[in-house]
């Protein structure tokens, strides 16, 4: 009878479903590369995720850190669901004193095979080769400075990045020195489309293959960076991809407007996402239930929709 309900017990046990452990924090991985750009990575991978799962970057803002902005954005929270890795680069004030800032200012990290952007590069590479993912499948986002770090990386590596969602941000090479980013910041310097264009071109000149598709996010009363800046994204992006810009269709994303940039096909490349109340920082919306990720803190809050579920979304990684 003991060894029946030893038996029982065991069939019970090993029925029951797998639960992987939540873990919040974030791995240091030393050695990556030759990290011209001298920025930390710090990775999170989940248990038992399968080989040729998707990889999404996550870069922070001035003055935070990877795990902080780890903590609130939600990031973790969706791999452990849906089974992606993640990157979160670190930068620091021994590399920008001000702020703690990525350089994006400056021609050195601005570039292709220089900087941070080689250091990011490498990272990804890192990652694919350590844990088998997906080449075809990585993703970038980041917010303020982690968003300009975006729009470099979209610009220098389109080979490397599938598709890109910068937040809070303005266009890649508006600011060329540190004194350029009042005006960029505040929407006063203000090219036309193939102009802006033209300057993300530069960024991998002799490339003509597949560009990344692009989800631009900002908050309709950021008092930083302008919320105008979005619209000079969506100049840059559109014109890299050969669209205009007006809107092919509109829609709300949970009561924020959503406008959609088309090819002549019909593919969507571009889109824009304008959240509602939202100042400097990323949107997030602290729950359980299905879409709901992130915690409120610096540079992120509450105002029930969780960004990074939505660009996961965008991304393919969350669906």
């Amino acid at each position: 009878m003991k060894r029946l309900n030893l038996s029982l017990f065991l069939a019970m046990f090993l029925s029951l479903p797998v639960v992987k452990a939540l873990s919040t924090d974030l791995t240091e991985v030393t050695g990556f590369g030759s990290n011209p750009g001298n920025l930390q990575l710090f990775q999170y991978v989940p248990a038992d995720m399968p080989a040729g799962s998707p990889l999404v970057v996550v870069a922070h803002g001035c003055t935070q850190t990877a795990q902080g902005f780890a903590d609130t954005s939600g990031w973790i929270q969706l791999a452990n669901t849906y089974d992606f890795a993640l990157i979160f680069p670190q930068t620091s004030t021994a590399n920008e004193p001000l702020a703690g800032c990525f350089r994006t200012w400056e021609p050195a990290h601005q570039e292709r095979g220089s900087g941070e952007p080689l250091s990011v590069k490498q990272m990804i590479d890192y990652m694919v080769s350590q844990y088998a993912l997906s080449p075809a499948k990585v993703f970038m986002t980041g917010m303020s400075s982690g968003g300009h770090l975006t729009n470099v990386m979209l610009a220098t590596y389109p080979d490397a990045i599938a598709a890109g969602a910068p937040q809070s941000s303005f266009p890649y090479k508006c600011a060329m020195q540190l004194k350029d980013l009042a005006s960029c910041s505040n929407g006063s310097k203000n090219l036309t489309a193939l102009q802006w264009g033209d300057l993300a071109r530069s960024g991998y000149p002799d490339y003509n293959g597949a560009r990344p598709r692009v989800q631009i996010w900002h908050g309709s009363v950021d008092p930083l960076i302008y919320p105008s800046t979005q619209h000079e994204q969506l100049e840059q992006w559109a014109s890299v991809h050969g669209i205009d810009v007006i809107a092919d269709s509109d829609e709300k994303l949970v009561g924020h407007p959503r406008n959609f940039y088309n090819t002549d096909a019909g593919g969507n490349r571009v889109q824009t996402v304008t959240i509602q109340g939202l100042g400097h920082a990323i949107a997030v919306d602290p729950g359980s239930d299905a879409g709901q990720c992130g915690a409120t803190g610096a540079y992120a809050e509450d105002v029930n929709i969780c960004a990074a579920y939505w660009i996961g979304n965008f991304f393919g990684v969350t669906q």
